[in-house]
């Protein structure tokens, strides 16, 4: 609403030429009536037809200020249009005092009859600033439902007018204030009667039907929402979880270290294919050559000792008394060549069998000291994978064996995998991401193309069927139940 509206209401517009200020010639103003009401019901919409009603009416009845406002439940008023603004703001101080004057008259005894309105009858806070934003005399012109001969209120017994019937109705659609400051004649009032019910008409042929309508859809509607939201959450659904998943091989062969020493050299990259007694790495070897060379050549003087002890034994006695001590140095001796023998055997680690070597990178073992029984890498058969599957403690199932099990792979995921369940851990330990899971193992099934070993996704076990809302709600159910205890 523009700051005119919002300081003084508008100001009069000449009468039109040939019309008496305070009223209409006879026939005149029945052709205007009929004009008017023929414009009225001519409008294709509703914001049309409200700026006819407020600025043509002036042709008609002179007044200086008119406004529609349509009455809701509970009669609660809403403007929707001023004579002579174009724009509204229903934030405006004039609109929120005009609103509730208008709702009072709704409510009151005479709101669907065509009457001026009497300030003494409207709550104090609306009388209180009456003078600032009302004309001296203000006339109410309901615009009413037509009605059909059915609903039309019946004369009371003994021929008395049906006043009280009257009085009871509900309250009008929409309503016309208007305001000047001369006193409305008694012939203004039984033409704006006569115009207010085409008015009414024509209102509810554009805009009352549909708010029945919508009425009954706004009662509807949500009554119909919730029945569908109850019968969707009691679909039963299979109860499903999802959790990261890795492909390795069922039967694989750790490959560790022999012996403790430094990492030499690989003589295969990682995920390589080889066959059996294919050297894989080497270990350095210059300490356990050196141990070799020094235990031979200990075993040389130990034998070359015994000999000659043996040889004097004859003539001395106290030799003879030395020839067991020095066979057992003898042996020891031959017993750590044999270790270092064996040491140096080991330095080049070859495949137990066929398949591929699955390990991160060379540079990450190269010169790194490693220790006896330490993974270095694992031998892996291509033909036999299975998919591991790490469940966090809070998504776990019932997990049983021969569930149904797909896997989306990162590098493919709208084709999954199909496998069963084969085997769940009964106690949880931590995954590589530190967070505590049940280890669970899922064979593929028949006919699925084995997929490349290492490559990982995102496992969706299936459990039992359950409905919908426990689907949904199960965690938030679970965490309630933690919470309170129960």
């Amino acid at each position: 609403m523009s700051t005119a509206m919002a300081q003084t209401p508008p100001q009069q517009a000449a009468p039109p030429q040939g019309t008496p200020q305070g009223g209409a010639q006879p026939v005149n103003g029945l052709l205007m009536l009929l004009e008017l009401q023929r414009q009225a019901w001519r409008q294709a919409t509703a914001p049309e037809l409200r700026y006819h009603i407020v600025n043509q009416t002036r042709r008609l009845i002179a007044y200086r200020q008119a406004a529609f406002l349509t009455v809701g439940e509970r009669g609660r008023a809403t403007l929707g249009a001023v004579s002579n603004i174009a724009v509204l703001e229903p934030n405006a101080p004039f609109a929120q005092w005009l609103e509730e004057a208008v709702r009072a008259v709704a409510t009151g005894h005479d709101a669907n009859s065509v009457h001026v309105v009497d300030p003494a009858t409207l709550p104090a806070s609306v009388r209180s600033v009456w003078g600032e934003w009302g004309p001296a005399q203000v006339l109410w012109c309901p615009l009413r439902k037509p009605q059909s001969p059915q609903e039309a209120p019946r004369e009371a017994p003994g021929g008395a007018a049906p006043a009280a019937a009257a009085e009871k109705a509900a309250p009008p659609l929409a309503g016309l204030w208007l305001g000047r400051d001369e006193p409305w004649t008694d012939g203004e009032i039984l033409l704006l009667s006569h115009l207010a019910e085409g008015y009414g008409h024509a209102w509810w042929a554009l805009s009352g039907k549909r708010t029945k309508r919508h009425g009954l859809r706004r009662t509807l509607l949500p009554l119909l929402a919730l029945l569908a939201v109850a019968g969707a959450l009691a679909i039963p659904v299979p109860m499903s979880t999802l959790a990261p998943a890795e492909i390795q091989t069922s039967n694989p062969v750790i490959v560790a270290a022999p012996l403790d020493g430094v990492i030499e050299r690989f003589h295969v990259q990682p995920n390589q294919p080889v066959a059996a007694g294919q050297p894989l790495f080497s270990f350095e070897s210059t300490v356990l050559r050196s141990r070799f060379e020094v235990a031979r050549k200990g075993l040389t003087q130990a034998e070359a000792e015994l000999l000659t002890a043996s040889q004097a034994a004859f003539a001395d006695p106290q030799t003879k008394a030395r020839i067991a001590q020095l066979r057992a140095q003898v042996e020891l001796r031959r017993a750590e060549m044999a270790l270092a023998r064996d040491l140096l055997e080991r330095v080049t680690v070859k495949a137990e069998r066929a398949g591929i070597a699955v390990f991160t990178d060379i540079n990450d073992w190269l010169g790194k000291p490693v220790s006896v029984g330490e993974r270095v890498l694992t031998l892996a058969d291509p033909q036999a994978p299975e998919i591991d599957i790490m469940v966090p403690v809070g998504d776990a199932l019932v997990l049983e064996p021969g569930s149904p099990v797909e896997l989306f792979l990162n590098v493919d995921p709208l084709h999954p995998l199909r496998a069963r369940l084969t085997h769940a851990s009964y106690e949880a330990g931590l995954s590589a991401a530190g967070v505590l899971s049940y280890r669970v193992k899922a064979a593929l099934d028949a006919g699925e193309a084995p997929p490349r070993i290492g490559l990982r996704g995102t496992a969706k076990i299936l459990g039992d069927r359950v409905p919908l809302a426990l689907y949904l709600f199960r965690r938030p159910l679970a965490l309630l139940r933690q919470s309170l205890g129960i």
